[in-house]
């Protein structure tokens, strides 16, 4: 565990230390498995060139989503099997079920949530359940750029106390960032619900 954990922190010095070039490749590769998370080395780098922190969300952004279209392509070409090779039944199962009820919102929330492998399973299965390319994407840049946006203005905000931050309390911000939107849209929805069933006077 310590040799893992020893790893992935030389690896995320190693892809700051390349600035933007390595936040943009390990963005991109953190989708196909690579234990570094794209986090952890967007906050290091926007809390030591603030200036930049935004730009830096942008750069996470698009080597992310571009990560993800790559996904989408194999569920489009692959279907089925796409996920069946890679995941557990139940999960697709559920993931069906949620795109069912909106694609749009099932991936906007899987790309800004801090859920393993949550990302490339509703990449692959907005391929595979026909979702369209331009709703795909317009949800996946909402999801990862207002995840990244939000890590990048923390990091600045935090100054050098945000080198200090570890994967737990990044992912934990995120996590309650999440939560609070995920009560936002359903009382948003109910409301609009209840208003509409109300007879018209």
């Amino acid at each position: 565990m310590l040799d893992v954990l020893e790893t992935v922190e030389l690896s995320t010095a190693f892809f700051a230390s390349l600035g933007a070039p390595g936040l943009l490749l390990v963005a991109f590769l953190e989708f196909f498995l690579l234990p570094v998370p794209p986090d952890l080395v967007l906050v290091p780098l926007s809390a030591t060139n603030p200036e930049f922190a935004l730009p830096y969300a942008v750069v996470a952004t698009v080597g992310s989503v571009s990560a993800g279209l790559v996904g989408f392509l194999m569920g489009k070409k692959g279907g089925r099997r796409a996920l069946d090779s890679r995941f557990a039944g139940e999960r697709i199962h559920k993931v069906e079920r949620y795109f069912e009820r909106s694609g749009f919102v099932t991936v906007a929330f899987g790309a800004f949530a801090p859920i393993p492998e949550g990302y490339e399973l509703l990449s692959i299965g907005s391929g595979v359940f026909d979702l369209d390319l331009r709703t795909y994407l317009a949800a996946s840049v909402l999801g990862r750029g207002s995840r990244y946006t939000i890590e990048a203005l923390l990091a600045v905000y935090l100054g050098e106390a945000a080198r200090s931050l570890t994967e737990v309390d990044v992912y934990s911000i995120i996590g309650v960032a999440t939560a609070v939107v995920l009560v936002a849209y359903v009382v948003r929805n109910r409301w609009f619900s209840d208003r509409s069933a109300e007879p018209v006077q």
